[in-house]
């Protein structure tokens, strides 16, 4: 058991930490609100490459076996990532099956790759509820459900669309969050179970394998026109519409659904969460397979690591889950989407930038006790006051290698200045808009949030050499290498260990297992 500082908020029980090839390993995880304690649709699982088969697994130590003297029933479990929880039945198999059916109602999944489906997709034929289960995803995840899986082909229509069986129910995201939904640091959040409310965001997970001269994915601000003669000429994403809901472009939902699968072909989208415990705003940020920015065609990362930042710098957010499927011998075109030890610390490096000028910024309004502080619209760059808005999409000029957003150097009245901040710490600025209106990490902070970021301001001067101090970052997807040596995990471990030693981020570096619980 790991756990978070202070009263922990959130709980993530790993049911399957593997990328491959073991099957039943496959990523899967279920995370809960403490605060909501065990109760029906208490639950929510993120994946599921595998499913009851690891609940089953992960239960049978802590339950007496049937021929023992077994406490009378229901029983109420004293050890293991389910501890606290009462249970129905003497059997390992039925309480797996109890906690299957009756405390989850929802399974987040953040791409239809098979190893993070299979799972769900078994287990719903099998044990039928008294209501649906919520698939909930991003559109394009959904309509690759409903054309290639529920499709009464490779299994039936378990759906509650197109005459189905009604086992499942579809709940689409907003790609970015609801715009219509909360408001402040809460804004774009949806309720999706029992204490826990859900941000998504969109990813590139490389591209398909077949013969095409793009590589990436098209769900950032361009998008690949596959209609067009030329396979690699840019369409606005805008022209599109994929991420609009099918009642924006006035379709239906089968129309929408068919126009999704067929402009995806060509590549794979995945998406990360942010999920948040709706009682006290913690939250815990999980990524489905992604592929670094610095090699990617259509850069996704730094999205997120935007919408991050702050909540990092306040305090809110305490862990990520994110995969390394590989160590750092494999060749960039053998990684088919994945991170390396040596990406994963790019990435973070990249985090860590955005925190960094986040902290700067406001030492520095503090430092100057202005009375008020730059708009959303705005922020000081160089004595300067500039536009959050000049922050560009990403530009692919004279076929250059694609750099993520917010890699240019800012224009000032014509002029290119030198500023204080690197152009992606002043593109992290771009956070101000959706969750601090006021443009300042003080300037909306509830006194709950007031006290958080004072607490890591007081360590300025560490976070300085350890911008991401004590952020628990669990390692996931790892995929198995079956061959006699070292494990792929301890490579990549220490891979991962060396690299921190020579950046130091401060992260806290942790290897998921199967049965593992992290509290957060």
């Amino acid at each position: 058991m790991l756990q978070g500082d202070g009263e922990p908020a959130l709980q993530v029980i790993v049911l399957g930490a593997g990328g491959g090839p073991i099957e039943s390993n496959c990523t899967a995880l279920l995370v809960r609100s403490t605060t909501a304690g065990w109760k029906r649709g208490s639950l929510l699982a993120v994946d599921a490459g595998t499913h009851l088969a690891a609940i089953s697994r992960i239960l049978e130590p802590y339950i007496p076996d049937a021929h023992s003297d077994a406490p009378p029933l229901p029983m109420t479990l004293t050890e293991g990532p389910f501890k606290g929880l009462e249970l129905p039945s003497v059997s390992v198999g039925a309480n797996a099956a109890y906690i299957a059916r009756f405390l989850v109602d929802t399974f987040l999944i953040t791409h239809p790759h098979l190893d993070h489906i299979s799972g769900f997709v078994i287990n719903t034929a099998g044990l039928p509820g008294s209501r649906p289960k919520r698939l909930a995803g991003l559109p394009n995840t959904i309509s690759a459900f409903k054309a290639h899986i529920f499709n009464n082909v490779i299994w039936p229509n378990l759906s509650d669309e197109n005459n189905g069986a009604g086992l499942v129910t579809y709940m689409r995201l907003v790609d970015g969050g609801s715009p219509a939904i909360g408001d402040g640091s809460g804004k774009g959040y949806v309720e999706i179970s029992e204490g826990l409310s859900v941000k998504a965001w969109s990813l590139s997970h490389g591209h398909c394998i077949e013969k095409h001269t793009h590589r990436g994915s098209t769900a950032g601000p361009y998008s690949f026109d596959h209609h067009s003669p030329h396979h690699d000429s840019f369409t606005p994403r805008s022209t599109l519409g994929t991420h609009s809901s099918a009642a924006r472009l006035g379709v239906s939902s089968d129309q929408y659904d068919r126009r999704e699968s067929f402009e995806q072909v060509c590549v794979y989208d995945s998406s990360a969460y942010f999920v948040r415990d709706i009682t006290t705003g913690r939250e815990v940020l999980i990524f489905g397979d992604v592929e670094p920015d610095s090699i990617s065609l259509s850069p996704r990362n730094f999205h997120v690591w935007n919408d991050a930042a702050p909540k990092i710098a306040l305090g809110t957010l305490k862990g990520i889950f994110i995969e390394c499927s590989y160590d750092n011998s494999k060749a960039d075109d053998q990684l088919y989407g994945h991170l390396t030890p040596r990406y994963l610390i790019e990435e973070l490096r990249n985090l860590a930038t955005c925190v960094e000028s986040l902290r700067q910024i406001e030492r520095e309004s503090r430092k100057r006790k202005r009375p008020s502080h730059p708009t959303a619209q705005e922020f000081e760059v160089g004595g300067k006051r500039t536009p959050t808005s000049i922050v560009p999409h990403v530009k692919h000029e004279n076929n250059a290698s694609p750099r993520p957003h917010g890699y240019r150097t800012l224009e000032l009245d014509g002029t290119h200045p030198e500023s204080p901040l690197s152009p992606m710490a002043v593109a992290g600025v771009a956070w101000s808009k959706a969750a601090y209106p006021q443009g300042s990490l003080s300037g909306t902070r509830s006194p709950a949030d007031t006290e958080l970021f004072e607490s890591s301001s007081s360590v300025a001067s560490d976070s300085s050499q350890k911008p991401l101090r004590g952020l628990k970052i669990v390692i996931i997807h790892i995929k198995e290498r079956l061959a006699d040596g070292p494990s792929a995990a301890e490579s990549i471990m220490e891979q991962i260990r060396a690299h921190e030693e020579e950046e130091k981020l401060g992260c806290d570096f942790i290897l998921a297992e199967s049965g593992m619980s992290v509290y957060l």
